[in-house]
């Protein structure tokens, strides 16, 4: 289109100034992408911290804590420090059916200073959650940036 079809156009009113969506699409879904990609990385990268410096130890599930509006059971694990004492570990992931069953005995990872500082491993749901879907923007911010030519 030249100058003169394009005056012609925005003369009769055809023409409309692209808003913030029509510009910014796919740079929006970029970074979200990226971002969702850091954080998930991120939290991978923290529960690999937890675990290197941390003590391994074997627990066992005493009770199943069902959740507020029976959204399913947790796990609570005790487990012994170095001296032998004893702890309790409360896991946040509910499930339904229950994902542990009461005397089984499970991983458990604790600081050596703060044996109440715990944990059952990594945040698998999360990470792959976040990394798969900042994975998924991230791909499409990158397609819609191509096909809209930004």
């Amino acid at each position: 289109m030249d100058k003169e079809e394009l005056k012609a156009h925005l003369q009769k009113g055809f023409y409309k100034k692209p808003g913030f969506w029509e510009k910014n699409f796919p740079k929006v879904f970029t970074w979200l992408g990226i971002s969702l990609l850091v954080i998930g990385l991120g939290i991978g990268a923290n529960d690999l911290y937890f675990i290197k410096n941390t003590i391994k130890t074997a627990g066992v599930v005493i009770r199943l804590d069902g959740g507020a509006y029976r959204q399913g059971y947790a796990p609570v694990v005790e487990y012994l420090d170095q001296n032998q004492k004893p702890h309790l570990y409360y896991h946040m992931v509910f499930s339904r059916p229950p994902q542990y069953e009461i005397g089984e005995t499970v991983d458990i990872y604790f600081k050596n200073d703060r044996p109440d500082e715990a944990s059952m491993g990594y945040s698998w749901l999360a990470i792959l959650v976040l990394v798969g879907l900042g994975t998924l923007f991230l791909f499409f911010g990158l397609i819609f940036k191509k096909a809209f030519k930004l």
